[in-house]
This record gives C-alpha cells, sequence and structure tokens, in this order.
C-alpha cells in the first residue's frame, strides 16, 4: 500500500497537513482547507490518479491537477500542483485559473 502525504510548504517542507493511503475511491476535503501545497508519494502504484481541486466539491471551473503515477518510487516529491511536467515516474496537469497553491479545497484519489 502506498502513502500519499500533502504538506503545508512548497518542496515537501513545513508542517504535514494530511496523510492518506493510495487505495482508489477517495474523495475528500483536506483536514486543513487551504493549506496543501505539495506532496510525496510513497511507493504510490503505478495507474493511482490524484486530483487536486480548488473548488470544494471538485469542480473544474476552477483550479485543478491531476497526478497520474507512471512508476513506483519509494519516495518522490511533487514540489508544487501548479506546473505541468513529465518525468520517469509521474504526469502532471496543471489547469490554471487562479492558483492552486495553498487553496486546495477537495482531494480525489483513484
Amino acid at each position: 500500500m502506498g502513502i500519499i502525504v500533502f504538506y503545508e510548504g512548497n518542496n515537501g517542507t513545513q508542517n504535514i497537513v494530511q496523510t492518506v493511503e493510495d487505495t482508489p475511491g477517495q474523495n475528500f476535503r483536506p483536514v486543513k482547507n487551504d493549506e496543501i501545497r505539495s506532496c510525496k508519494l510513497y511507493g504510490v502504484r503505478p495507474g493511482c490518479e490524484i486530483m487536486a481541486y480548488d473548488s470544494p466539491d471538485g469542480s473544474t471551473s476552477d483550479d485543478f491537477t491531476i497526478i497520474n503515477v507512471k512508476r513506483i518510487s519509494p519516495e518522490y516529491t511533487v514540489d508544487t500542483f501548479e506546473r505541468s511536467y513529465e518525468d520517469e515516474y509521474v504526469v502532471v496537469s496543471f489547469i490554471r485559473n487562479n492558483g492552486l497553491d495553498g487553496k486546495i479545497s477537495r482531494i480525489k484519489i483513484n
């Protein structure tokens, strides 16, 4: 079972806001609204999709980011939710409206 740790600061720094497993079918409001700016993935399964939304109801009319895990890694840091990129471990797709870091109000994991 992989672990996803959400952080208050960019680059996986400052306080941990919330820790969850990579179980599919999760859809929740973070324990602290508008705090998360980055996350670390510990052994998260390939095919896992992590979606972070500015909108509390997960609307795609506001900022959102989708992280698709391609390959398992013992520890991988997603430094920001405001950058689209791809490497050997993940594909990150950021759809901008007015910024997402520190404004995440809903998370879905599939």
